[in-house]
């Protein structure tokens, strides 16, 4: 069986950079679960990353997973949550993967005009072994 540990979730996004430095504060918060997160070698698993706590201007958050390990995918590649709410990632793992033992989910706030200039972003760390 295939074990994750997640790490670095459940934080408070940070601006992405611009802005004008003072008035509201644009934050959100993510987690991801289950964790321990467990894949049979060679099967698949679902993660539920969740977004919550939503400040400022942030409207929704883009949820990307990113592919940086040859073998390990997800479906679907990119989700937007609206408000405070979830999306789930149907992560896969061949049998014979080879490269770096985690992957990322990343997440950067939005606008309600679906801007993302100046808006807070994070990730987590999803870490696996054999």
């Amino acid at each position: 069986m295939l074990l994750a540990a997640l790490a670095g979730c459940g934080e408070m996004g940070v601006p992405g950079g611009g802005g004008d430095g003072g008035g509201e504060s644009n934050a959100f918060t993510m987690t991801c679960t289950p964790n321990p997160f467990y894949v049979p070698k060679g099967g698949q698993a679902t993660l539920t990353v969740t977004v919550g706590n939503l400040e400022g201007k942030v409207a929704k958050v883009q949820l990307t997973f990113g592919d940086n390990t040859i073998g390990v995918n997800s479906i679907p590649k990119t989700q937007i949550v609206e408000g405070a709410g979830s999306a789930q990632f149907i992560i896969s793992v061949e049998s014979d993967v080879v490269g770096n033992p985690y992957f990322y989910i990343y997440a950067v706030g939005m606008d309600s005009e679906n801007r993302t200039s100046g808006m807070p972003q994070t990730d987590c760390k999803v870490q696996w072994s054999y």
